[in-house]
């Protein structure tokens, strides 16, 4: 057995270091908590470990994967590195099988750069940085500093496949208000071209007036028709005048600010943000990141800047050597029942767990907010409906009362 170092919290609060043997860092570190210790680092002292280079690039010619093709790649490394086959090997596996030409490419480029003496981790960072990001290329490296590279992809593959759920469970939210929509714009198109322009023309060829609601109906609709390339135009110049600000970096706090205010997008949107936050926590803390760096991991994800202001709060609190629930509980990161959780698991030396299930809850709290969401649009865009029927109807009964009266 080899002899490790570790450094680790001792009742979550003070500093402490010594010796564990172990077959392996995974070993090291589960005798580290068995001694009621929070591992922070843990090392075999004759290992020089792995370190990434602060030069990333983008030299591959892959620069994007979509999130499919991403768990197409990751989904086949995990299971081959699980079955003892070495990464060159399981990425020219990939290369001979793959439908996919762009992860042919990319496996084709990273297998070249390990060829030339780079790691998995390293040869991502160098060739194809913006493609799987910072934390996902850090979490790959201290899986291969800790030799569970395989499980580390095993615990990515996870968080892909729930973006690729909360993503189809967005999908299917949006299908119902976009029926309703195609609903109403056939509904106008269908009035603007045919019947308006029928009761128009009768009216005004036996000489009668057309009441003013409906001449203001039926002339927005006609610009409408006559100028439909500009409402689209305009249309798409708000949608993107509105990514802009919301993008930008002085008015998307604003933005950021305004969602965390409106009924149910504030719940959808905050656990969005901390499902992904303890999410790379839980996954960074059992791939053996040291504690802090995880931390700065998990943060990375938070694309709210106001949750993110709490996650970087978290950050300082454990700096300084508050316990993680303390931290969060003083940050107001997550919900009451949730630190409670964190402290329970801080207290029996299982964190892992607690944070794992932590990302269970959240994960469930999300699917709940996405329910009350579909029902919420549901009335409200039937309410929208019935008012443009309504002014529709309106309109159409005055033409249809002055086409009477001009008979008469």
């Amino acid at each position: 057995m080899a002899k490790y170092k570790y450094e680790a919290l001792k009742d979550n609060k003070d500093l402490v270091n010594g010796y564990v043997e172990a077959v392996t860092p995974r070993d090291a570190r589960e005798k580290v908590r068995a001694l009621g210790l929070m591992p922070i680092k843990v090392f075999e002292e004759k290992l020089i470990t792995y370190e990434l280079s602060d030069i990333a690039d983008n030299r591959g010619s892959v620069k994007f994967l979509s999130l499919s093709e991403k768990m197409m790649l990751v989904s086949e490394l995990h299971t081959m590195l699980g079955a003892s086959i070495s990464v060159v090997e399981a990425l020219q596996t990939i290369q001979n099988h793959t439908p996919k030409m762009k992860v042919k490419r990319f496996a084709k480029e990273i297998q070249d750069a390990i060829l030339q003496g780079k790691s998995f981790s390293e040869a991502i960072n160098y060739l194809n940085h913006d493609v799987f990001g910072d934390t996902f290329i850090n979490l790959c490296a201290a899986g291969e500093n800790s030799g569970e590279l395989d499980q580390t992809l095993g615990r990515m593959l996870v968080l892909l496949k729930k973006q690729d759920n909360i993503k189809g469970n967005v999908i299917r939210a949006l299908i119902y208000p976009c029926i309703l929509i195609l609903m109403m714009f056939g509904l106008l198109v269908f009035f603007s071209l045919v019947v308006f322009p029928v009761f128009t023309s009768f009216v005004m060829n036996q000489g009668g007036e057309i009441p003013t609601f409906a001449k203001m109906v039926t002339g927005t609709l006609s610009f409408i028709g006559n100028y439909w390339w500009f409402c689209l135009l305009l249309i798409l110049a708000s949608i993107g005048g509105v990514i802009f600000l919301a993008t930008n970096e002085y008015s998307r706090t604003f933005f950021d600010k305004l969602l965390l205010k409106i009924p149910l997008i504030q719940e959808f949107v905050n656990y969005i943000n901390l499902s992904n936050y303890m999410c790379i926590l839980s996954i960074s803390y059992a791939t053996g990141v040291p504690f802090l760096k995880g931390l700065n991991l998990a943060s990375a994800t938070v694309k709210n800047t106001e949750v993110r202001k709490k996650a970087d709060f978290v950050y300082e609190l454990m700096g300084k050597g508050t316990t993680l629930s303390d931290a969060m509980e003083k940050s107001h990161l997550l919900p009451g029942a949730l630190v409670t959780m964190v402290a329970a698991g801080e207290k029996s030396g299982n964190l892992s767990k607690m944070l794992e299930d932590c990302v269970e809850v959240i994960d469930k709290k999300i699917d709940m907010v996405l329910q009350s969401l579909a029902k919420a649009f549901e009335p409200a865009m039937i309410i929208v409906l019935g008012i443009i029927v309504l002014i529709i109807a309106v309109a159409f009964m005055q033409m249809y009362i002055a086409m009477i009266l001009s008979i008469g």
